[in-house]
């Protein structure tokens, strides 16, 4: 009577445990998408391999840190940040990327992209000290339960504000006229630019969304991992797992590598081992690009060019 009483509290324990797994999963790749089509976006509009992607996550991180020790509450710093890094970056692709990277290859833009991440990491420092800082957030000890599934408040929100911000991207690009001309330099800059299109605008356009997207990353996830100068090194090496299991330059295939990284990382931390995990993607971007050397979705983008 009661083995048999027994059996189902079990298997009810294994599908909760299955589906908490399952929902942490689908939470860590909202996060990881974020950063990950910031990445891409500038790939695939300008064929630069953005190593400087890291230090705009931190920036992003640090600008909400600075935000707060001024006074404001974190949810004014967040879109703060965000415009902070923005400027930045529109900084920088004036001074550095237009000047030194465009039609040059992307070996040159590795060179470059680092050598100006490597500057923001030691003006970061040069600022705010080499320390972790932490990030208040009034959602960091938030906790909900539902349906008994455990949310934590944080990345609950994270979740929700990356949804919203790609969901909100992918329809400006498809139905504004500034998305269609960012489409159509992807594509082909040079017959962009003979239809008339603005073709440096539209490429710091591009630059500024991508590290624009990188800096909210960090501004989202300093509360949960704190402030310090090299905490978007990391998460740069996992946008860069993402795009490119997903395929270098297709912002849906992005998606897809993020969606698989995230549910990858989560059930091989629950079910196999938290040490091995971190190996887990490189493991993945190897087997998928033995089977499709474009990417999940890069065959796609290619047919696309």
């Amino acid at each position: 009577m009661d083995m048999h009483a027994c059996a189902p509290r079990q298997g009810t324990g294994r599908m909760d445990l299955f589906f908490q797994t399952l929902l942490n999963g689908l939470m860590l790749g909202a996060g990881y998408a974020l950063v990950a089509v910031g990445l891409t976006l500038v790939f695939g509009t300008l064929h630069v391999v953005n190593f400087a992607h890291g230090a705009f996550f931190a920036l992003g991180g640090y600008g909400v840190l600075m935000l707060q020790q001024a006074g404001l509450p974190y949810l004014a710093a967040l879109p703060l940040a965000v415009l902070l890094v923005a400027a930045v970056g529109f900084a920088a692709e004036i001074a550095i990327v237009r000047r030194a990277i465009y039609d040059r290859g992307e070996h040159g833009s590795i060179i470059v992209t680092f050598a100006a991440g490597q500057a923001i990491v030691a003006a970061i420092i040069l600022v705010a000290g080499p320390d972790p800082m932490p990030v208040a957030s009034p959602f960091g000890q938030a906790t909900t339960t539902v349906f008994g599934l455990f949310l934590s408040g944080q990345r609950l929100f994270i979740a929700v504000m990356s949804l919203a911000v790609l969901i909100g991207f992918a329809l400006w690009l498809t139905r504004s006229v500034r998305g269609q001309q960012l489409l159509a330099v992807a594509q082909n800059a040079r017959g962009a630019l003979y239809s008339g299109i603005d073709v440096p605008t539209i490429r710091a356009l591009a630059f500024v969304l991508g590290v624009s997207a990188a800096g909210l990353s960090g501004a989202l996830l300093a509360s949960i991992i704190s402030a310090f100068p090299t905490m978007g090194d990391a998460n740069m090496i996992t946008a860069f797992t993402v795009v490119i299991l997903g395929g270098l330059g297709s912002i849906p295939g992005a998606l897809l590598g993020a969606m698989a990284i995230g549910l990858g990382n989560a059930f091989f931390e629950t079910y196999v081992s938290v040490s091995w995990t971190p190996a887990l993607g490189w493991v993945l971007v190897i087997v998928v690009l033995l089977l499709w050397p474009q990417g999940l979705m890069g065959r796609a983008q290619l047919h696309r060019h």
